[in-house]
């Protein structure tokens, strides 16, 4: 399976919801139309920052089709499936790919501990239900089951169609493993989950950046990426500290709260936490988090 190597700012894109907690399709048009005009290099559909655990299937499958549309096949659609069973996300994964996506991300199984050789044939047993890329998805702070560079490897090797991993794992000596292992494989990416990381994750060798700090901001992730690129080391170090500034709008309202809030000022949505993590701000922190895109983001503050 031949396929364009995943590079670059691939945000996970949030969910906007209506009230009663469907998607917002109108918001959620904006909300990826800004990460495109922003020059984001893909889009991850029904990730963890897109609230996948919240939304019925029915929801998931709305949210994934709508950024397929706006994407419009311009860049990579990434569509994600967190799952607790293999039987599931087989069923999930032929429902996803039949959506026009270009790539499957896979989280570990939920909820039961799973050792690597568990993890293995899930992972595997996935990729042949479909003939789509796949890239892992490692989160072991969500999901209590970390995938270990070894494990990586080896279904690198037993399966082609896994091409990349998005590492949420911040620990730099596990990252650093994981791209000696894959060093000398141009067919596949490792990207970082980490939003203070960027600078040092591309240093290090990774191919590009998710994180859900892009949704806010995807500018500053793109002019950071593009400024490593072209050599700007000291331009991308100055983007990184406006992005990880711009990330303590996730310190209120335990996430949720400040990120609904930031996109209530930029104009995106209303909502984009379903129950039962609503968390509504104070008007002290409303202002807080104002305050910090007003310093950072009024261009984009006034485009809606």
């Amino acid at each position: 399976m031949k396929t364009k190597k995943l590079s670059g700012v691939i945000p996970p894109v949030g969910t906007p919801l209506t009230p009663e907690g469907n998607v917002d399709v109108a918001g959620l048009r904006r909300l990826a139309r800004y990460m495109l005009d922003a020059g984001c290099h893909g889009l991850f559909a029904n990730g963890s920052m897109s609230g996948f655990a919240f939304l019925t299937d029915e929801e998931q499958v709305r949210a994934i089709e709508t950024v397929v549309e706006v994407a419009g096949g311009k860049v990579p659609v990434m569509a994600g499936i967190g799952e607790m069973s293999t039987s599931r996300a087989v069923k999930r994964a032929k429902e996803i790919a039949a959506l026009g996506v270009s790539h499957l991300t896979l989280l570990s199984p939920l909820f039961y501990l799973a050792q690597q050789q568990h993890l293995v044939r899930y992972f595997s047993d996935i990729a042949a239900a479909v003939d789509l890329p796949i890239v892992l998805y490692d989160n072991p702070v969500l999901t209590k089951n970390p995938i270990y560079p070894e494990t990586i490897a080896e279904l690198r090797r037993s399966v082609p169609n896994f091409v990349a991993v998005k590492e949420s794992n911040q620990d730099c000596i596990n990252l650093q493993l994981l791209l000696e292992i894959t060093k000398g494989d141009e067919g596949f990416s490792v990207l970082t989950g980490s939003e203070f990381l960027i600078v040092v994750g591309l240093q290090m060798g990774v191919d590009g950046c998710v994180g859900g700090i892009h949704n806010i901001c995807p500018r500053v992730a793109v002019d950071l990426y593009e400024a490593f690129v072209r050599g700007d080391l000291e331009t991308a170090q100055r983007h990184q500290r406006t992005l990880t500034e711009i990330w303590q709008v996730f310190t209120y309202g335990n996430v949720w709260g400040g990120y609904e809030e930031a996109l209530r000022h930029l104009g995106i949505c209303e909502r984009a936490a379903g129950e039962p993590y609503v968390t509504p701000l104070t008007n002290t922190e409303k202002a807080e988090v104002h305050a910090i895109l007003n310093r950072h983001l009024a261009p984009a503050i006034s485009q809606f």
